[in-house]
């Protein structure tokens, strides 16, 4: 579930240890991975007292900070993340990793302005698909359509892969009812990740909005099995068995279901759907 964030570490020791202002102490180093194995195993709570304990070792270095920033980031604490995030980005301005990171959290802040403001940082010092992406979801919330329908395009520019652009193009694609393109946008984000929740929700929600119900029916809930409670995915889910005529399975669904959690919120930074 968080396969960004892992490359994201792993990103770091290999070009962080180079870029950094200050070495980092073994001791600290030792704390650091050890915080990262506890965010893998799901307990964020330990990886904030470990990556705190290496801040005290080393308060010059970025990394304690970016390790903190994630946990916080997993636990919701987006204004904590943020603040370290961009502690990070100062003991080491050059490393485009902590400026797309404070750009992901700033927007789930929904700080959307200074959110591209970051997003647009990192891709001048190291253009990527995921900063692109960024961008184009800050550009969406900030009602900048055609603004945000290039970004999702340079980042397919960069990643011809990137399924997350094509999801994000299915939807302003659905938005502005060019329901063919959607599809056709669907279909690439499947191929490349037909297992992917994401992928698969945008499918389903695409199939019930052009009457394909029983298609909608199937493909979410293989979304639903893989994460299970999923606001979005319940209400896509309901609304297509009521089109099937499976009124009681719907009824169930709704049950206690935050419809306004339920409806898509727009282009979203580049994270699992969870």
């Amino acid at each position: 579930m968080r396969s960004r964030w892992l490359l994201l570490i792993q990103l770091i020791w290999i070009l962080g240890c180079e870029s950094a202002p200050v070495p980092l102490p073994e001791s600290a180093a030792i704390l650091l991975q050890e915080a990262t194995l506890a965010l893998d195993e799901n307990d964020p709570g330990r990886t904030i007292s470990m990556a705190e304990q290496a801040v005290q070792l080393a308060p010059g270095h970025p990394h304690p900070y970016f390790i903190l920033g994630q946990a916080h980031y997993v636990r919701g604490n987006y204004t904590d993340a943020r603040r370290s995030w961009e502690m990070a980005s100062r003991l080491d301005p050059d490393n485009w990793v902590w400026v797309q990171t404070v750009g992901d959290a700033a927007f789930q802040q929904t700080d959307y302005q200074a959110s591209l403001d970051y997003y647009l940082r990192a891709v001048r010092m190291h253009p990527d698909a995921v900063s692109w992406h960024g961008a184009a979801g800050a550009y969406w919330e900030m009602g900048l359509t055609e603004e945000a329908w290039d970004a999702c395009h340079q980042a397919l520019i960069l990643d011809p892969d990137y399924s997350p652009a094509y999801i994000s193009l299915a939807m302003i694609a659905e938005h502005m009812g060019e329901l063919e393109d959607a599809r056709s946008y669907v279909e690439q984000a499947l191929s490349l990740s037909p297992d992917n929740p994401a992928s698969l929700l945008a499918a389903g929600r695409l199939a019930r909005l052009t009457g394909n119900e029983d298609y909608a029916v199937s493909v979410l809930n293989k979304a639903l099995e893989q994460v299970p409670g999923h606001p979005e995915i319940r209400y896509n889910l309901a609304m297509a068995m009521l089109q099937a005529g499976e009124s009681e399975q719907a009824a169930v669904l709704l049950e206690g279901l935050d419809t306004e959690k339920s409806l898509p919120n727009g282009l979203r930074p580049d994270h699992p759907v969870q």
